[in-house]
């Protein structure tokens, strides 16, 4: 009884591997030319504005590399469970591995601290906010917006 129940949240799991692999190999490549804008920059400090570009470009990544991951799950998987467990197992490499290479320090005093501990908070979360957002804007969600 208790296998059976472990079994149907395997797909789940399946998928956050996948989602870390990804995550991986879109931000090696992200990081080419990312190096390349942010070494342009002749006066780059630690407070330069280029530090939020990277923000928006990370964070924007990852959210869609995680709606992509779980919206695909729910299309091609609609058997299997779309709980908050099945997400938390969705999550669990992503934010095993974004927890581990990006360490966040919570350090807020320049730019570009802040940026590398938000980066690595959204990172390790970017599942659950979107399966928060499909839940609260999805066709069965109570909320009219």
């Amino acid at each position: 009884m208790i296998v059976r129940k472990v079994i149907k949240y395997l797909p789940a799991l399946l998928f956050g591997i996948l989602l870390a692999g990804m995550s991986l190999i879109a931000f090696d490549f992200a990081a080419s030319y990312m190096l390349g804008f942010l070494l342009s920059n002749t006066d780059m400090h630690s407070n330069s504005s280029e530090f939020l570009w990277l923000l928006i470009h990370d964070v924007g990544l990852s959210l869609l590399l995680a709606a992509g991951v779980y919206f695909s799950y729910r299309k091609i998987l609609p058997q299997f469970p779309n709980d908050i467990f099945a997400v938390l197992l969705m999550q669990a490499p992503l934010a095993v591995i974004s927890l581990y290479l990006l360490s966040p320090s919570f350090d807020f005093s320049s730019l570009y601290s802040s940026v590398s501990s938000v980066l690595g908070v959204t990172s390790a979360v970017a599942v659950l906010l979107v399966y928060w957002m499909s839940k609260v804007f999805g066709k069965d969600s109570k909320v009219s917006v």
